[in-house]
């Protein structure tokens, strides 16, 4: 197969470690990739050790002056494209689908694919870079395809009418859930030939990197929380569970890890109801001090909610890499978690907002230390049958070469 090129908005980021592994995994492969980001990312460097890893350097399309003089002549022949692809799209639809900065970006990229003799182009998250990845690839002349995750799919300023057309136009479209494969292929249905293109393929955890391990020998159980400090993340309602276990009698810790825009208003929450000697704040880490966390603790706990723009998680990474590491889940009946989480099993599901639930559930594993621990173990037996790094970067390698041959992607 030729040259592959991954698009991203912004790469790296520090929550996105599932498209550093996903890339590097591909990479192992044998594959030559490429790695595209629209943007730099304004929140500074990001310091995981996998980046080290990877082969490809980052090109970022928003320094490149290619195509620039070519703008106007872009945007005339994508109209052309629009009018053969769809001979009468209502205007305010048009101009939805050829937005200048959009147009913009996609003339650069396609001269950067042309002149790096890339042969696919595939964009983590359907929003602005499946957008352009789209555009770019009627631009060069190659194909494109889209891993749709879930804030692409379900934030409220999603345009659906323009979701729909970026997956007609993909050779295939992966989406991580099955739950996300029914709300896609609903969306779609009434495109001919468009609800076959989209796959479900789990994201992958790195089995090896994230080993299973022993129960910790803690002075006390320790429940781990790992995700951006953002509403959708529920981190709230874990703080109030925690006072209502100690109202219980429960002595234990809560370490959140993570930075974000909820960061001040949590740590108020936790002083207002005095836990200050129970839950601690880690701040942003890197992917392997996550693992040390993750080694370190009873159980990895993850209450997701959905925010009040509609934003949800599809497929917690954090999650993944508890269960390789053998620790018990608890987390909320919610998206894509419970193909993740088979209750009582591997761990507990609870429903959203649901504190007092949270709490019970923390409990369960807190009393019973023997039954946390198997449920790690068979965790973990599930990581490696479905959620292999190696084995589904594999089946992404895989399907990009059908598309390219031009065969059915499976």
């Amino acid at each position: 197969m030729g040259k592959i090129a991954y698009l991203l908005k912004v790469f790296p980021r520090v929550s996105e470690t599932f498209v550093i592994n996903e890339i590097r995994a591909v990479e192992d492969t044998g594959e030559e990739v490429s790695v595209f980001s629209l943007h730099h990312n304004p929140d500074g460097p990001v310091k995981h050790g996998i980046l080290d890893e990877l082969k490809a350097e980052a090109v970022y399309v928003e320094d490149s002056d290619a195509g620039l003089t070519e703008k106007k002549h872009a945007r005339r022949r994508l109209e052309q494209e629009l009018a053969v692809l769809w001979p009468m799209p209502p205007q305010p639809l048009r101009e939805r689908l050829l937005p200048r900065k959009y147009v913009r970006l996609a003339t650069r990229l396609a001269q950067l694919v042309v002149e790096n003799d890339i042969d696919c182009l595939h964009a983590h998250f359907a929003s602005r870079a499946g957008h352009v990845a789209a555009l770019a690839s009627r631009l060069a002349g190659v194909p494109y395809s889209i891993t749709a995750h879930a804030k692409d799919i379900y934030h409220d300023e999603v345009d659906q009418e323009v979701l729909r057309w970026k997956i007609a136009g993909a050779s295939f479209v992966v989406t991580v859930t099955d739950y996300n494969l029914r709300h896609l292929r609903e969306l779609v249905a009434d495109i001919p030939g468009a609800p076959e293109k989209i796959v479900r393929l789990y994201n992958g955890v790195d089995l090896e990197r994230f080993e299973a391990c022993e129960p910790a020998q803690l002075a006390r159980p320790r429940c781990v929380a790992v995700g951006r400090l953002v509403e959708k993340k529920g981190f709230h309602h874990l703080v109030d569970a925690c006072r209502a276990l100690v109202d219980r009698g429960y002595d234990f810790d809560c370490v959140i890890v993570g930075g974000g825009e909820k960061e001040e208003s949590l740590k108020a929450r936790v002083a207002s109801l005095g836990l200050e000697d129970t839950v601690s704040f880690a701040g942003s880490v890197t992917t392997e001090e996550v693992g040390d966390y993750l080694r370190e603790s009873t159980a990895t706990v993850l209450p997701c909610i959905v925010g009040g723009d509609g934003n949800v998680d599809a497929l917690p990474t954090v999650l993944l890499e508890a269960m390789a590491t053998a620790r018990p889940l608890v987390s909320t009946a919610l998206s894509g978690i419970p193909e993740i989480i088979d209750d009582g099993e591997n761990g507990y599901l609870v429903e959203p907002d649901d504190v007092a639930g949270l709490a019970d559930a923390l409990a369960r594993l807190f009393d019973d230390p023997e039954r946390a621990a198997a449920m790690g173990v068979a965790g973990r037996k599930k990581a490696e049958r479905l959620f292999s790094l190696k084995v589904n970067a594999g089946r992404l390698r895989d399907m990009l070469r059908q598309g390219l041959q031009g065969g059915e992607v499976q």
